[in-house]
């Protein structure tokens, strides 16, 4: 950018800085040449989905929960009169969406923002379903076919992994995962395991794709990880993860 002398609109112009701790700000190595260095925000969004430096996903999970809390109060004054499958049909279209919206995105994040999505879930389906509110939720969440919120994230990673290792997914994709392929023969060449690389921070690299994806990946039943379709793949993974509950 230096070479292009190019100058930034400071108007329009958001800078997040990824980084494994909170630090102070260095300008020294901003690469325009003119004009002064924008402020780096304490969030971004791309795409719809809203980052923060640390990648602690705490601000999307806040707007995500606004959004769904000021839907759901909304569908609750309309749905007395519509029928159990169409407040399915509905709740899934407005509220369960945004759950699922990025949710690869929330793979690696702490186990408290998750059950903070998962309340958000369990509020929907009794809404859904007309029951308590202190009414045991597991059962209906089976009764809907909904994977609970963390085991939706390991669905999408999976799915994501699936496709990459046998290159059919996006090409930044296909190139972070290969399957493990060992230097002498070894009873886990046959396996279908997926190659872990070595990271050195956990806070940052234990959330990459190529780690993290590579590591679920070999958690999963070798029948599973053998499979070449991906429809039959999706299938079992789904069947196989209620199972887990």
């Amino acid at each position: 950018m230096k070479l292009s002398r190019l100058k930034l609109n400071s108007d329009k112009t958001e800078v997040l800085i990824l980084r494994n701790t909170p630090s102070a700000w260095d300008d020294s190595w901003w690469p325009t040449a003119l004009g002064t260095a924008p402020t780096p925000s304490d969030h971004a969004r791309n795409l719809g989905f809203i980052l923060d430096p640390l990648l602690a996903m705490t601000k999307q999970v806040n707007v995500v929960s606004l959004s769904c809390f000021l839907t759901r109060r909304m569908l609750r004054k309309i749905f007395r009169w519509i029928p159990a499958d169409t407040r399915k049909t509905v709740t899934h279209a407005l509220v369960t969406s945004l759950l699922d919206y990025g949710n690869t995105l929330y793979a690696g994040t702490t186990a408290k923002l998750q059950k903070h999505l998962q309340r958000i879930q369990n509020a929907s389906a009794r809404l859904v379903l007309d029951i308590p509110r202190n009414s045991h939720i597991s059962a209906h969440l089976r009764h809907l076919h909904w994977l609970p919120v963390n085991k939706r994230i390991t669905f999408r990673l999976l799915t994501h992994a699936h496709k990459a290792l046998h290159n059919k997914g996006p090409e930044y994709l296909n190139r972070r995962l290969s399957f493990y392929t060992p230097t002498r023969q070894l009873c886990s060449a046959n396996l279908a395991l997926a190659a872990v690389p070595r990271i050195r921070r956990t806070t940052a690299g234990g959330k990459s794709f190529s780690y993290l994806a590579a590591k679920t990946w070999n958690s999963v039943p070798t029948n599973l990880r053998t499979t070449q379709d991906h429809l039959a793949f999706r299938r079992q993974l789904k069947t196989w993860l209620f199972e887990q509950q």
